[in-house]
């Protein structure tokens, strides 16, 4: 089920992200610049604007008080209030993981899997924690049974499953995108 949910996202993806993606020149395109630190750093910075946007900060707001905001950051911050303001924040929260794993996934074809001991193998391990983390959030929201995603989810990360479907039934799909947004953000800053 987890694979047909898979499927689905990434169609339904195709055609929506390009509406709500927070901007056509986003840093998460894919190129040869990217690497997976990069890709979560970026991401990163994303998740904490959106995760504000949800506790009631404004655009002007963030604008003022984020530190060190260049001004092509200040631009993405724009865009990004943009898509919530044209789409919803889920769908945007939804696209931003979506572009994350794309990102990687781009970085992973043109490089392959970097030493597990590495910086960058930190940053490949909270690139798949996060997609699989969006990937049962995806298939929670889209009423998969959570027992057969349990079944296509290794045993060592189980727990996960029931969390996060845990969350989704008792906070909302909203509250769930903040809980996966923390986690990566946990992972990059090496507290997972």
């Amino acid at each position: 089920m987890l694979k047909k949910v898979a499927f689905l996202l990434s169609t339904f993806l195709v055609i929506s992200v390009p509406a709500v993606s927070p901007a056509e020149s986003s840093p998460l395109k894919t190129g040869t610049k990217q690497s997976f630190e990069t890709c979560g750093l970026i991401t990163s910075e994303y998740v904490t604007v959106l995760q504000l946007l949800k506790q009631g900060f404004t655009e002007k707001q963030l604008l003022a008080s984020l530190p060190g905001l260049t001004d092509s950051g200040a631009e993405r911050v724009e865009a990004l209030v943009d898509a919530v303001n044209k789409k919803g924040l889920t769908e945007t929260f939804s696209a931003v993981n979506s572009e994350y794993a794309r990102c990687s996934q781009g970085v992973y074809d043109l490089r392959g899997a970097p030493d597990p001991v590495s910086r960058e193998g930190h940053f490949y391990f909270c690139a798949g924690e996060n997609k699989l983390r969006y990937e049962i959030l995806m298939a929670a929201s889209l009423q998969a049974p959570e027992d057969e995603v349990l079944t296509q989810v290794p045993r060592q990360r189980q727990r996960i499953v029931q969390a996060i479907f845990d969350l989704y039934r008792d906070d909302g799909l909203p509250a769930a995108f903040d809980a996966i947004g923390d986690e990566l953000k946990y992972c990059l800053n090496g507290e997972s």
